[in-house]
């Protein structure tokens, strides 16, 4: 666990994209798209030379943040980290490539994909990235159809996501373990800055994810980072039972819009969420 006297003030500043910032290859439900702007300066304030991300999903922080020495990204839903894995494969990529070049974004695809039984790892990539980027909120566990044509990306572009995507996550670590193996491992470089987004403690959770996180999981997360010896930055929902859980540590308000609508045919909503580190961070006008 940390200590008061590794808590120097952090000083955040206005969000600057990095020289390898990269947008997501995904759509994904409970992204953070339109959160960057607000969670990076958490980021971007505590120099580090190890990231670790335990619930990466979509990956925004991570493709949007530069890349430091040591990087690792972990999630139990195995289509996704089989994705990412498939991703950093030049055949696999060039097999993506071949096959997105002719296809199709259309309703019928779309259930003719949800039916495909993949034999390979590069089969499976492939359907879970058309599912993916034609799905409702990019949401692949029931997938429903999601795709506007003139609005959503066609497939010819699809190509272009997975090699920026692919160059981001060369030589990075990707498993798919329980956070806390994640959040226990001994440091390989210097510093250690995890950044967190859990599913939230509201959220609908059978309609997006394979894998529930239930209460014994959100308490857990919290006994596991209060002994960490890492830094970390957490993102969660601003409700009575998360303020609870992390008392003991620094808790920020903000607000940003929702990836995803709660409702079909419904535009995003402004939530209001919290950002949670065990390091002091200020501003520029509360210093002076």
């Amino acid at each position: 666990m940390l200590t008061t006297t590794e808590y120097p003030i952090k000083l955040l500043q206005d969000f600057q994209k990095s020289s390898d910032f990269t947008k997501s290859p995904l759509r994904y439900p409970g992204g953070k798209f339109y959160a960057v702007k607000h969670i990076m300066p958490f980021i971007d304030c505590l120099p580090h030379d190890e990231f670790r991300e335990p619930f990466v999903g979509g990956g925004s922080i991570f493709f949007a943040k530069k890349r430091v020495e040591f990087n690792w990204i972990n999630d139990l839903e195995k289509d996704i980290v089989d994705l990412y894995a498939g991703f950093c494969d030049e055949q696999i990529v060039q097999y993506l490539e071949k096959l997105l070049h002719l296809e199709i974004a259309t309703p019928e695809r779309h259930k003719e994909m949800k039916d495909f039984l993949p034999q390979n790892l590069s089969q499976r990539v492939f359907k879970t990235y058309y599912l993916n980027r034609t799905s409702y909120s990019g949401i692949i566990h029931k997938p429903a159809w999601g795709y506007k044509e003139g609005k959503s990306s066609p497939p010819q572009n699809w190509i272009a996501f997975v090699k920026q995507a692919a160059k981001k996550l060369k030589d990075v670590k990707i498993t798919a373990l329980d956070f806390q193996e994640v959040i226990f491992t001994k440091a390989t470089g210097k510093t250690v800055l995890m950044y967190l987004d859990p599913p939230y403690f509201l959220a609908d959770q059978k309609r997006a994810y394979t894998k529930s996180f239930i209460l014994d999981d959100h308490i857990r997360l919290s006994d596991t980072l209060k002994s960490t010896e890492h830094y970390f930055c957490l993102s969660y929902d601003d409700c009575a039972e998360i303020r609870d859980l992390y008392s003991w540590a620094h808790i920020h308000e903000k607000k940003w819009l929702y990836n995803t609508a709660n409702k079909k045919g419904v535009s995003r909503d402004m939530g209001n969420e919290l950002i949670i580190t065990n390091y002091k961070v200020s501003t520029p006008k509360l210093l002076f």
